[in-house]
């Protein structure tokens, strides 16, 4: 497609190659790339890539003596297995990725954690792949009312930030990145490059605000979670069905 340029990228250290290649001549990992389309700039004006890290200079270097410790450092979600596996609830400003075959109950267990969330924090749960009846319908079946429940259906980053700082919830719940994308990368939502800049958006809020994210992952093909290898790295906890 005219506009449009393919790549192939090394999904464990984001070498990128103009074709496909069995072993990543970086990493040494093996069929490792994987396809990608980005939007082909001019040579004389292409923008460099924005990473959506804050760099903000209000940040300062803390003592570590004069850290606090939270009210509420852990969060039960109501599930007792999903509490223990987290080693007794969600963590303040912690990020968690959640992963699993198609269709075997991630939407369904986070809709009814929001139940229990709700009675004390404020719960944002950002939806890319159903509507908010499909949600509402959902959550009547499961007998969840939705105190303090927010449901935004959107998957543009930089809107779904600023609904946040709106809302000001205590959890955010993301289902799920692979459908979240930043306006400022030029490629195609789903793709490597995309996962990574949206994943290290909601990590950045989640420390800097203390908000705890729970992220849903696809799936690919061989059932490993889909998108870069580094994004199981970059989160506290990788959960999966």
């Amino acid at each position: 497609m005219k506009g449009l340029k393919t790549f192939y990228i090394c999904s464990e250290c984001e070498y990128k190659s103009p074709k496909w290649l069995g072993k990543c001549p970086k990493c040494g990992a093996w069929n490792a790339f994987v396809e990608d389309v980005e939007e082909a700039a001019p040579a004389a004006s292409a923008p460099k890539r924005v990473s959506m890290i804050s760099t903000s200079s209000d940040n300062r270097a803390v003592g570590f003596q004069d850290l606090e410790i939270p009210d509420y450092m852990r969060q039960g979600t109501g599930l007792g297995e999903l509490d223990r596996v987290l080693g007794g609830g969600l963590v303040h400003g912690s990020v968690v990725l959640l992963s699993g075959e198609p269709g075997i109950g991630k939407s369904t267990l986070l809709m009814q954690i929001c139940d229990t969330l709700g009675v004390s924090r404020r719960v944002l749960y950002i939806s890319g792949e159903e509507s908010g009846g499909q949600l509402k319908l959902r959550a009547k079946r499961l007998g969840i009312l939705g105190k303090n429940l927010f449901i935004l259906t959107e998957t543009n980053i930089e809107k779904i930030l600023k609904e946040a700082d709106t809302v000001e919830p205590d959890v955010m719940i993301v289902d799920s990145i692979q459908t979240v994308y930043s306006s400022a990368v030029n490629s195609t939502p789903g793709s490597i490059t995309q996962v990574k800049e949206s994943a290290l958006s909601f990590i950045n809020k989640a420390k800097s605000d203390g908000i705890s994210v729970i992220m849903v992952g696809h799936v690919n093909k061989e059932g490993s979670i889909a998108g870069p290898k580094v994004l199981e790295h970059m989160v506290d906890a990788v959960l999966y069905f």
